[in-house]
């Protein structure tokens, strides 16, 4: 039963490739979910449910058809916007963009200089040490209050900006001559999220941006020349590299001396595909989690004066439940929809994702550059709703406007 998600996604992947037999987004999409199909497989051979933040063995049937239908229907748009050729930004608004791309770099770096500090201290401390240090801080509340002078800069690193900035990094190399320094300052903007990850010794924000990174160069694939590809293969290479050693540090702080006699990769395994028995877990024993529209509008309980933490989110779910069960980021946006909202609130976000392919299969024939904000936004839903709901925090509630707000602006022509 588990290998069904693995056979599914890989006759999937054919199908999509049979409609256009060129490599894009939409089979890198699916390519991701082989892969954790896979692993989940990995994760029931070797047996270590109840390991690594992987809940007890909950796969079910109906449970299991539900991820891949789930998962289909987000592809959807993702392979209809894929089959649409991207056009390139009007002339008039040139001057614009790149006032758009210095604001979105300094921004970055702005939040980069504030948090030196400690970014600097994570980097002479153990992982482990670090990582305690920041579960700590978050367990006695440890906040040091809003610096209003850092909203902009807070905005433009939340999502879907880092994914935005890292789509303009390849847009620039597919239809621009930049200046070398801006084009670095907007791959730091894509970055900007993962070096602040450091802090905290998370790895979720490397795992985005190598996400992001592999679906934005699948959909560019066809736009960019030869000896642009090789310079990026070189270039994800050596950061990738680099990710993969924090990866693995991380890891092993988080894991070290809690396991005996363990497979060092089962926790590869794990981390990858937990998902999908997760997922299966909040869908059996999940039914008595509490009715909340916090995690899912972040700005109004902001507004309400609601002060919404996930960590107490996730403690206040598994005070309800009457199973035992671990509730965490890795069951995918959809569980954490269900835990929220219930099967309603699960079914109509599922009725907007179709109705949002009906409306962009027979409303978009051309991929014009205002358009493009709305596509990244779908990027980030993915990578991030692999993991879990994907748009937490008022801010991102402000960058997603913001987003949706320049889509309009690079639309329309204006004369001043």
């Amino acid at each position: 039963m588990i290998a069904f998600p693995l056979i599914y996604f890989i006759c999937l992947f054919v199908f999509f490739w049979s409609k256009q037999k060129t490599w894009n987004i939409d089979l890198a999409a699916t390519s991701l979910l082989v892969v954790i199909s896979f692993c989940a497989i990995m994760i029931d051979i070797n047996d270590i449910y109840d390991e690594y933040g992987i809940n007890q063995k909950n796969l079910t049937l109906p449970t299991i058809l539900l991820f891949c239908l789930q998962w289909t229907i987000v592809l959807i748009p993702i392979h209809l916007l894929s089959r649409i050729q991207l056009l390139r930004h009007f002339p008039i608004k040139e001057k614009m963009l790149y006032l758009f791309f210095i604001v979105m770099a300094i921004s970055s770096l702005l939040m980069i200089i504030s948090r030196a500090g400690d970014i600097r201290e994570a980097l002479v401390m153990d992982l482990a040490d670090v990582r305690d240090e920041h579960y700590k801080d978050i367990t006695e509340g440890g906040d040091k209050g809003s610096n209003y002078l850092m909203l902009i800069p807070n905005i433009f690193i939340s999502n879907p900006f880092p994914t935005l900035a890292l789509f303009f990094w390849f847009y620039m190399k597919a239809f621009m001559k930049c200046n070398v320094f801006l084009r670095a300052g907007i791959l730091i903007s894509s970055i900007v999220q993962a070096i602040i990850a450091i802090i905290m010794a998370g790895r979720a924000a490397m795992i985005y941006w190598a996400f992001d990174f592999f679906l934005l160069y699948s959909y560019f694939f066809q736009y960019l020349s030869k000896s642009v590809k090789r310079i990026i293969t070189m270039t994800a290479s050596i950061l990738g590299g680099l990710a993969g050693f924090l990866f693995i540090a991380i890891t092993i702080a988080r894991f070290d001396g809690t396991q005996i006699n363990r497979d060092p990769f089962d926790s590869l395994y794990g981390y990858a595909g937990q998902h999908i028995n997760n997922f299966c877990t909040m869908f059996v024993h999940g039914s008595d989690s509490p009715l909340t529209f916090d995690r899912e509008f972040p700005l109004l309980s902001k507004l309400t004066g609601h002060q919404f933490d996930l960590v107490n989110h996730y403690e206040a779910i598994t005070s309800q439940l009457k199973a035992n069960i671990l509730v965490n980021v890795f069951d995918t946006f959809g569980a954490e929809l269900y835990l929220d909202l219930g099967w309603i609130g699960y079914i109509l976000f599922m009725l907007f994702i179709i109705l949002l392919s009906i409306y962009i299969k027979y409303k978009w024939q051309e991929m014009s550059f205002n358009r493009v904000f709305f596509f990244v936004i779908v990027v980030a839903f993915f990578t991030r709703g692999l993991f879990a709901w994907p748009f937490v925090h008022h801010y991102t509630t402000f960058a997603i406007a913001f987003t949706l707000s320049c889509g309009y602006f690079f639309k329309y022509a204006f004369r001043i």
